[in-house]
Protein backbone atom coordinates (compact mmCIF):
# COMPACT_ATOMS: atom_id res chain seq x y z
CA UNK A 1 0.00 0.00 0.00
CA UNK A 2 1.43 3.39 -1.00
CA UNK A 3 1.81 6.23 1.46
CA UNK A 4 -0.88 8.87 1.89
CA UNK A 5 0.28 11.98 0.01
CA UNK A 6 -0.54 15.41 1.46
CA UNK A 7 0.37 18.74 -0.10
CA UNK A 8 0.41 21.47 2.51
CA UNK A 9 -0.48 24.82 0.97
CA UNK A 10 1.44 27.43 2.94
CA UNK A 11 4.18 29.98 2.37
CA UNK A 12 4.19 33.75 2.72
CA UNK A 13 7.09 33.53 5.16
CA UNK A 14 8.73 36.81 4.18
CA UNK A 15 5.55 38.71 4.98
CA UNK A 16 5.23 37.00 8.36
CA UNK A 17 7.56 34.28 9.63
CA UNK A 18 4.68 33.11 11.83
CA UNK A 19 3.25 31.57 8.65
CA UNK A 20 6.25 29.24 8.63
CA UNK A 21 5.51 28.24 12.23
CA UNK A 22 2.00 27.27 11.14
CA UNK A 23 3.32 25.34 8.13
CA UNK A 24 5.92 23.43 10.14
CA UNK A 25 3.37 22.59 12.82
CA UNK A 26 0.70 21.50 10.38
CA UNK A 27 3.05 19.15 8.54
CA UNK A 28 4.30 17.75 11.84
CA UNK A 29 0.75 17.02 12.96
CA UNK A 30 0.20 14.84 9.88
CA UNK A 31 3.42 12.96 10.54
CA UNK A 32 2.36 12.44 14.15
CA UNK A 33 -1.07 11.19 13.08
CA UNK A 34 0.02 8.55 10.55
CA UNK A 35 3.38 6.95 9.86
CA UNK A 36 2.80 6.11 6.20
CA UNK A 37 2.51 9.69 4.92
CA UNK A 38 4.45 11.84 2.47
CA UNK A 39 4.03 15.56 3.18
CA UNK A 40 4.97 18.21 0.62
CA UNK A 41 5.01 22.00 0.89
CA UNK A 42 3.99 24.69 -1.56
CA UNK A 43 3.25 28.43 -1.32
CA UNK A 44 0.30 30.72 -1.93
CA UNK A 45 2.62 33.71 -2.44
CA UNK A 46 2.71 33.21 -6.20
CA UNK A 47 -0.95 34.23 -6.60
CA UNK A 48 -0.72 36.95 -3.95
CA UNK A 49 2.26 38.69 -5.55
CA UNK A 50 0.78 38.40 -9.05
CA UNK A 51 -2.48 39.87 -7.77
CA UNK A 52 -0.77 42.99 -6.44
CA UNK A 53 1.62 43.41 -9.37
CA UNK A 54 -1.26 43.09 -11.83
CA UNK A 55 -3.26 45.82 -10.10
CA UNK A 56 -0.35 48.18 -9.58
CA UNK A 57 -0.25 51.04 -7.10
CA UNK A 58 -3.08 53.07 -8.66
CA UNK A 59 -5.16 49.96 -9.36
CA UNK A 60 -4.81 48.88 -5.75
CA UNK A 61 -5.91 52.30 -4.52
CA UNK A 62 -8.93 52.18 -6.85
CA UNK A 63 -9.60 48.50 -5.99
CA UNK A 64 -9.21 47.57 -9.63
CA UNK A 65 -9.77 43.84 -10.47
CA UNK A 66 -6.56 41.88 -10.91
CA UNK A 67 -5.71 39.58 -13.80
CA UNK A 68 -3.80 36.52 -12.56
CA UNK A 69 -4.73 34.25 -15.46
CA UNK A 70 -1.03 33.86 -16.29
CA UNK A 71 -0.18 32.31 -12.90
CA UNK A 72 0.96 28.69 -12.81
CA UNK A 73 -0.52 27.02 -9.75
CA UNK A 74 1.79 24.18 -8.81
CA UNK A 75 -1.03 22.85 -6.63
CA UNK A 76 -2.99 22.14 -9.78
CA UNK A 77 -0.26 19.84 -11.09
CA UNK A 78 0.20 17.97 -7.82
CA UNK A 79 -0.56 14.25 -7.77
CA UNK A 80 -1.64 13.91 -4.15
CA UNK A 81 -4.49 12.59 -2.03
CA UNK A 82 -5.03 15.71 0.06
CA UNK A 83 -4.31 19.44 0.05
CA UNK A 84 -4.20 21.06 3.48
CA UNK A 85 -4.59 24.70 4.44
CA UNK A 86 -3.83 26.15 7.88
CA UNK A 87 -3.84 29.46 9.73
CA UNK A 88 -6.00 32.57 9.69
CA UNK A 89 -7.53 32.08 6.24
CA UNK A 90 -11.24 31.87 7.08
CA UNK A 91 -12.01 35.11 5.28
CA UNK A 92 -13.86 35.88 2.07
CA UNK A 93 -10.92 37.93 0.68
CA UNK A 94 -8.63 34.90 1.08
CA UNK A 95 -11.02 32.61 -0.76
CA UNK A 96 -11.60 35.20 -3.51
CA UNK A 97 -7.89 35.00 -4.29
CA UNK A 98 -7.06 31.36 -3.50
CA UNK A 99 -10.39 29.53 -3.52
CA UNK A 100 -10.08 28.70 -7.22
CA UNK A 101 -6.99 26.60 -6.47
CA UNK A 102 -8.91 24.44 -4.00
CA UNK A 103 -11.93 24.15 -6.30
CA UNK A 104 -9.78 22.86 -9.15
CA UNK A 105 -8.16 20.35 -6.80
CA UNK A 106 -11.57 19.06 -5.79
CA UNK A 107 -12.48 18.61 -9.46
CA UNK A 108 -9.44 16.32 -9.80
CA UNK A 109 -10.62 14.21 -6.88
CA UNK A 110 -8.17 15.64 -4.34
CA UNK A 111 -9.58 15.96 -0.83
CA UNK A 112 -9.26 19.20 1.14
CA UNK A 113 -8.17 19.53 4.78
CA UNK A 114 -8.60 22.70 6.81
CA UNK A 115 -6.04 21.97 9.54
CA UNK A 116 -5.95 24.46 12.41
CA UNK A 117 -8.18 26.96 10.60
CA UNK A 118 -8.96 30.34 12.12
CA UNK A 119 -10.47 33.74 11.41
CA UNK A 120 -8.60 37.00 10.87
CA UNK A 121 -8.98 40.16 12.95
CA UNK A 122 -11.54 41.62 10.52
CA UNK A 123 -13.73 38.58 9.82
CA UNK A 124 -15.91 38.23 12.92
CA UNK A 125 -18.90 40.18 11.57
CA UNK A 126 -22.10 38.36 10.60
CA UNK A 127 -21.77 39.56 7.01
CA UNK A 128 -18.19 38.33 6.69
CA UNK A 129 -19.00 34.98 8.29
CA UNK A 130 -21.85 34.44 5.85
CA UNK A 131 -19.62 35.22 2.85
CA UNK A 132 -17.00 32.79 4.13
CA UNK A 133 -19.63 30.11 4.77
CA UNK A 134 -20.69 30.34 1.11
CA UNK A 135 -17.11 29.71 0.03
CA UNK A 136 -16.72 26.75 2.35
CA UNK A 137 -19.96 25.24 1.06
CA UNK A 138 -18.67 25.64 -2.48
CA UNK A 139 -15.29 24.05 -1.74
CA UNK A 140 -16.81 21.35 0.48
CA UNK A 141 -13.67 20.39 2.45
CA UNK A 142 -13.42 16.82 3.68
CA UNK A 143 -11.85 17.58 7.07
CA UNK A 144 -12.15 20.70 9.25
CA UNK A 145 -10.03 21.27 12.35
CA UNK A 146 -10.43 24.68 13.94
CA UNK A 147 -7.75 26.45 15.95
CA UNK A 148 -10.22 28.09 18.35
CA UNK A 149 -13.77 27.52 19.53
CA UNK A 150 -15.27 30.57 17.79
CA UNK A 151 -14.05 29.38 14.38
CA UNK A 152 -15.39 25.91 15.16
CA UNK A 153 -18.81 27.23 16.17
CA UNK A 154 -19.16 29.30 12.99
CA UNK A 155 -18.17 26.64 10.45
CA UNK A 156 -18.16 23.08 11.84
CA UNK A 157 -21.68 22.31 10.61
CA UNK A 158 -20.51 22.65 6.99
CA UNK A 159 -18.02 19.75 7.13
CA UNK A 160 -18.82 16.15 8.03
CA UNK A 161 -15.48 15.46 9.73
CA UNK A 162 -15.03 18.44 12.07
CA UNK A 163 -12.96 18.85 15.21
CA UNK A 164 -12.65 21.65 17.76
CA UNK A 165 -8.85 21.81 17.79
CA UNK A 166 -5.84 23.97 18.56
CA UNK A 167 -3.45 26.07 16.52
CA UNK A 168 -1.12 23.71 14.67
CA UNK A 169 1.90 25.84 15.63
CA UNK A 170 1.72 24.09 19.00
CA UNK A 171 3.22 21.13 17.11
CA UNK A 172 6.43 23.10 16.49
CA UNK A 173 8.39 21.10 19.04
CA UNK A 174 7.45 17.98 17.07
CA UNK A 175 8.61 19.63 13.86
CA UNK A 176 11.99 21.02 14.86
CA UNK A 177 14.58 20.19 17.53
CA UNK A 178 16.43 23.45 18.29
CA UNK A 179 20.10 23.79 19.04
CA UNK A 180 21.39 24.88 22.43
CA UNK A 181 22.69 28.45 22.80
CA UNK A 182 25.47 29.87 24.96
CA UNK A 183 24.68 32.39 26.15
CA UNK A 184 20.95 31.97 25.81
CA UNK A 185 18.68 35.05 25.75
CA UNK A 186 17.16 36.31 28.97
CA UNK A 187 14.42 38.12 27.07
CA UNK A 188 13.10 38.20 23.52
CA UNK A 189 11.15 41.27 22.44
CA UNK A 190 9.10 40.83 19.27
CA UNK A 191 6.99 43.92 18.63
CA UNK A 192 6.07 44.32 14.97
CA UNK A 193 3.02 46.49 15.46
CA UNK A 194 4.22 48.98 18.04
CA UNK A 195 7.31 50.36 19.73
CA UNK A 196 8.18 48.61 22.99
CA UNK A 197 11.64 49.75 24.03
CA UNK A 198 10.77 50.94 27.54
CA UNK A 199 12.50 48.20 29.50
CA UNK A 200 11.28 49.52 32.84
CA UNK A 201 7.67 48.94 31.79
CA UNK A 202 8.56 45.31 31.10
CA UNK A 203 10.59 44.97 34.28
CA UNK A 204 13.82 44.27 32.38
CA UNK A 205 17.29 45.26 33.55
CA UNK A 206 19.49 46.84 30.89
CA UNK A 207 22.24 44.38 31.81
CA UNK A 208 20.03 41.41 30.85
CA UNK A 209 20.66 39.72 27.49
CA UNK A 210 17.88 41.04 25.24
CA UNK A 211 17.26 39.85 21.67
CA UNK A 212 14.94 41.89 19.45
CA UNK A 213 13.27 39.97 16.65
CA UNK A 214 10.81 41.02 13.99
CA UNK A 215 8.50 38.63 12.14
CA UNK A 216 8.50 40.46 8.82
CA UNK A 217 10.90 42.32 6.59
CA UNK A 218 8.27 42.78 3.85
CA UNK A 219 8.49 46.56 3.66
CA UNK A 220 7.60 49.04 0.96
CA UNK A 221 10.96 50.62 1.81
CA UNK A 222 9.55 54.10 1.71
CA UNK A 223 11.29 56.64 3.98
CA UNK A 224 8.70 56.19 6.76
CA UNK A 225 9.17 52.40 6.90
CA UNK A 226 12.95 52.61 6.79
CA UNK A 227 13.02 55.20 9.58
CA UNK A 228 10.65 53.13 11.74
CA UNK A 229 12.67 49.93 11.35
CA UNK A 230 15.97 51.75 11.86
CA UNK A 231 14.78 53.44 15.04
CA UNK A 232 12.98 50.48 16.62
CA UNK A 233 15.34 47.71 15.54
CA UNK A 234 18.57 48.57 13.76
CA UNK A 235 19.61 51.18 16.28
CA UNK A 236 19.10 48.60 19.04
CA UNK A 237 21.59 45.95 20.08
CA UNK A 238 21.06 42.26 19.27
CA UNK A 239 18.52 42.67 16.47
CA UNK A 240 17.61 39.52 14.55
CA UNK A 241 15.45 39.49 11.40
CA UNK A 242 15.66 36.41 9.21
CA UNK A 243 13.94 34.72 6.28
CA UNK A 244 14.09 31.21 7.79
CA UNK A 245 12.02 29.98 10.73
CA UNK A 246 14.82 28.00 12.40
CA UNK A 247 16.60 31.20 13.43
CA UNK A 248 13.54 32.27 15.39
CA UNK A 249 12.75 28.83 16.79
CA UNK A 250 16.27 28.47 18.18
CA UNK A 251 15.72 31.73 20.06
CA UNK A 252 12.19 31.04 21.35
CA UNK A 253 13.28 27.57 22.50
CA UNK A 254 16.18 29.00 24.51
CA UNK A 255 14.72 32.20 25.93
CA UNK A 256 13.83 32.72 29.56
CA UNK A 257 10.91 34.99 28.60
CA UNK A 258 9.23 36.28 25.42
CA UNK A 259 7.31 39.56 25.33
CA UNK A 260 5.50 40.15 22.04
CA UNK A 261 2.55 41.56 20.14
CA UNK A 262 2.79 38.57 17.75
CA UNK A 263 0.53 35.61 18.49
CA UNK A 264 2.90 33.07 16.99
CA UNK A 265 5.97 34.36 18.79
CA UNK A 266 4.13 33.42 21.98
CA UNK A 267 2.88 30.08 20.62
CA UNK A 268 6.40 29.12 19.57
CA UNK A 269 7.73 30.06 23.01
CA UNK A 270 5.04 28.09 24.84
CA UNK A 271 5.46 25.07 22.57
CA UNK A 272 9.10 24.80 23.68
CA UNK A 273 8.13 25.05 27.34
CA UNK A 274 8.97 28.70 28.03
CA UNK A 275 6.80 31.57 29.37
CA UNK A 276 5.45 34.47 27.34
CA UNK A 277 3.21 37.50 27.56
CA UNK A 278 1.18 38.72 24.58
CA UNK A 279 0.43 42.42 24.13
CA UNK A 280 -2.68 42.23 21.97
CA UNK A 281 -6.44 42.73 22.07
CA UNK A 282 -7.02 40.76 18.86
CA UNK A 283 -9.87 38.23 18.92
CA UNK A 284 -7.30 35.73 17.64
CA UNK A 285 -6.05 35.48 21.23
CA UNK A 286 -9.03 33.17 21.84
CA UNK A 287 -6.87 30.31 20.56
CA UNK A 288 -4.87 30.34 23.81
CA UNK A 289 -7.94 29.28 25.81
CA UNK A 290 -7.81 25.77 24.36
CA UNK A 291 -4.37 25.13 25.86
CA UNK A 292 -4.89 26.66 29.29
CA UNK A 293 -3.11 29.94 28.52
CA UNK A 294 -6.06 32.34 28.65
CA UNK A 295 -4.13 34.69 30.94
CA UNK A 296 -1.37 35.37 28.39
CA UNK A 297 -2.62 38.87 27.55
CA UNK A 298 -2.83 39.78 31.23
CA UNK A 299 0.40 38.44 32.68
CA UNK A 300 3.50 36.40 32.00
CA UNK A 301 2.13 32.90 31.45
CA UNK A 302 3.91 29.59 31.77
CA UNK A 303 2.79 26.79 29.46
CA UNK A 304 0.60 24.02 30.82
CA UNK A 305 2.66 21.36 29.09
CA UNK A 306 0.35 18.51 30.11
CA UNK A 307 -2.68 20.37 28.75
CA UNK A 308 -0.93 21.21 25.47
CA UNK A 309 0.23 17.62 25.00
CA UNK A 310 -3.23 16.26 25.80
CA UNK A 311 -4.85 18.54 23.21
CA UNK A 312 -2.23 17.59 20.63
CA UNK A 313 -2.80 13.88 21.28
CA UNK A 314 -6.56 14.23 20.85
CA UNK A 315 -6.07 16.18 17.63
CA UNK A 316 -3.67 13.67 16.10
CA UNK A 317 -6.01 10.83 17.13
CA UNK A 318 -8.83 12.52 15.22
CA UNK A 319 -6.58 12.99 12.20
CA UNK A 320 -5.41 9.38 12.27
CA UNK A 321 -9.02 8.19 12.29
CA UNK A 322 -10.23 10.31 9.37
CA UNK A 323 -7.20 10.22 7.08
Amino acid sequence: MSNVKILHNGGGWITNIGNAFVDYGSMASFREAISDVDVYLTSVLNRWVSFHVSRGTIGGFLRKPADISNVFDIQGAAKVDYISQSGAFLASHWFELHGETLLKAKEKGIKIIFNGAGMTDTTYSDDEIEKTRKWIKKINPDIFISRDETSYDNYNDLVEHSYNGIDVAFFLNNAYSPMKMDPSPDYILTFDKGDMNDLQVLGINEKDRIIRTHHSFWLNFNPKDIYKMKKEYYEQENTMISEIPEDYLNLYANTQVTYSDRVHACIATLSYGNPAKLFSSSPRTLLFERVGAKSITQKLTYPDVDKINAEKSKQTKFLSEVL
